[in-house]
């Protein structure tokens, strides 16, 4: 499968309390109203969570501000994505939610583009994921001096597998990196809409408990050393960092996995 990420930005003349009321209860079912119009598997939404962690991610590292969010959305593939949108239904679909989307999203001020998951460890049976639980939500953009199959090499083949010794000691239960692909397509759709640049990818880290989560000398050396590996691949200050809880609207992969 592949996988749409839309890194949100709230209009400034919308409320917080409005905008994630909308984007959550009035264009989340929208989405689902248009999933088979657009071919669609699975759409989930991840909102900011006002709490001190966001600084304490974001200061070490000298990254940017939270965004508002991002939004995922599924589909089985590339070109079920692309073909999505050539029929009648796909296209009045497309345009009723654009067009919903302006209502509550700053577009100048987002990010939309393609990318490919890759698990990098999943604890889930030991550490299941539950109400309580949240998602460390890590906005990538690479080093000036590498290209993106530098970063992506680097980000997967070492750091993620380094990410993967301190996910106990960090009380990480589940940790996705997802590469960003098919640049002439996330062009196209930049030039359609007027998106800000794509990112080079995120990561995403569940934590299933956070009140189990320990502080002291091991948690802060963990960090440390983590923030350290990072920057050999990541652009810090172009980069994000923030704790979101998900809102999952639809999943239609389970069904079909039942099948």
């Amino acid at each position: 499968m592949i996988k749409l990420v839309y890194v949100v930005d709230r209009r400034p003349d919308v409320s917080e309390a409005e905008f994630y009321d909308y984007w959550l209860n009035k264009h989340g079912p929208l989405v689902r109203s248009h999933a088979k119009a657009i071919r669609a598997k699975k759409y989930v939404q991840s909102h900011l969570i006002d709490t001190p962690a966001n600084e304490a991610l974001r200061s070490p590292r000298g990254m940017l501000p939270p965004v508002a969010g991002i939004t995922e959305v599924w589909w089985d593939s590339l070109e079920d994505f692309q073909a999505a949108y050539t029929t009648p239904e796909g296209q009045a679909a497309s345009a009723e939610l654009s067009a919903d989307e302006e209502k509550f999203i700053n577009i100048k001020g987002s990010q939309v583009f393609l990318t490919q998951e890759h698990v990098i460890f999943d604890y889930t049976d030991k550490k299941p994921l539950g109400d309580q639980s949240i998602k460390c939500t890590y906005l990538l953009v690479k080093r000036n001096d590498l290209t993106q199959a530098a970063c992506h090499e680097t980000w997967l083949k070492d750091h993620g597998p380094y990410v993967d010794t301190f996910a106990d000691v960090s009380n990480m239960a589940k940790y996705i990196q997802s590469h960003t692909i098919a640049p002439e397509a996330n062009a196209d759709i930049v030039a359609k809409r007027g998106f800000s640049a794509p990112l080079d990818g995120i990561t995403e880290v569940w934590v299933a408990d956070p009140a189990a989560s320990k502080t002291g000398g091991e948690q802060l050396k963990a960090g440390e050393a983590l923030v350290e590996d990072e920057r050999r691949f990541v652009e810090m200050g172009k980069s994000r960092c923030f704790m979101t809880k998900e809102h999952v609207i639809f999943d239609y992969t389970k069904r079909e996995a039942a099948l």
